[in-house]
């Protein structure tokens, strides 16, 4: 079962997920894979079923046995289900789901273990640059509403020191400082002139969600904010459209109070 159990894990780092995601995807209780394989301990054999069903591009004979290849081999008469599931595949890439402070603190972290993946996301190859450490993060709070709703998420990308200076103006970023504290903002770049950036939440109460300047130096670092995930989709139109009715309502008050006011300015004439 040992051996079984060290496959289970193999097919887990080809896939890139992690055993807590896998346990998901087959039904089974969280640490029903991570108990056994951590003390070398049988599974039932449905869970076996599961994975073998769940995961079809992996051989049940090389998963039970040992033997042969990992990947099932299909034969010329393979259906184009299967030929496109294989393509998917290959077309595709995991980015680990993690915390978003974990995220702002990953510079020259190479270890997964260590980031502490709570799941993986799969997104096209196309979308994505190659070579370049990408991240999950969710959204914690409401500064950078309506553009990032809390608890949507972001696909951001680790930059390279080299790339602080031409990063763009008014383009979003979760940033780091030397303190361990993230955030994800809207800059303006002045590191050429003045060396810092202007962090700025979307949210229009400035009072709550003030902006303020990071120093190059205060910079642990910085990952760009490349695609938006939420399944959240408020009605800005709406949203629109009740600040107008009620700007409308204010002016019907006010034409109202400044007819009160000519009559009383013609009454104390009169007098």
């Amino acid at each position: 079962m040992g051996n079984i159990l060290s496959r289970i894990q193999e097919i887990a780092i080809k896939e890139g997920i992690t055993i807590t995601a896998m346990e998901r995807s087959i039904g089974a209780s969280k640490g029903v894979l991570s108990r056994a394989i951590a003390n070398g301990t049988d599974i039932q054999s449905k869970w076996l079923q599961n994975i073998v069903e769940n995961y079809p591009l992996y051989s049940a004979d090389w998963l039970i046995t040992g033997r042969g290849s990992m990947l099932r081999h299909e034969s010329t008469s393979t259906s184009s289900a299967s030929t496109a599931l294989l393509s998917i595949n290959d077309d595709f890439v995991s980015i680990p789901l993690v915390d978003i402070s974990v995220a702002a603190g990953c510079s020259g972290c190479d270890n997964p273990d260590y980031l502490e993946v709570v799941d993986t996301i799969k997104m096209p190859s196309s979308m994505v640059h190659n070579s370049k450490k990408y991240f999950c993060v969710r959204i914690k709070g409401e500064s950078m509403s309506p553009t990032l709703l809390d608890s949507s998420y972001v696909i951001v990308r680790l930059l390279d020191r080299s790339e602080w200076q031409d990063m763009p103006d008014q383009h979003i970023y979760v940033i780091s400082d030397i303190d361990g504290r993230s955030y994800i903002k809207r800059i303006k770049n002045r590191f050429r002139q003045h060396g810092f950036l202007v962090c700025m939440s979307d949210n229009v109460d400035k009072i709550n969600y003030p902006n303020f300047n990071l120093e190059a130096q205060e910079i642990n670092t910085i990952l760009h904010a490349e695609w938006y995930f939420s399944a959240k989709m408020p009605n800005l139109n709406e949203t629109y459209y009740d600040k107008v009715n009620q700007l409308e309502d204010d002016m019907d008050v006010m034409k109202g109070q400044m007819v009160q006011i000519q009559q009383l300015l013609r009454a104390i004439n009169v007098k």
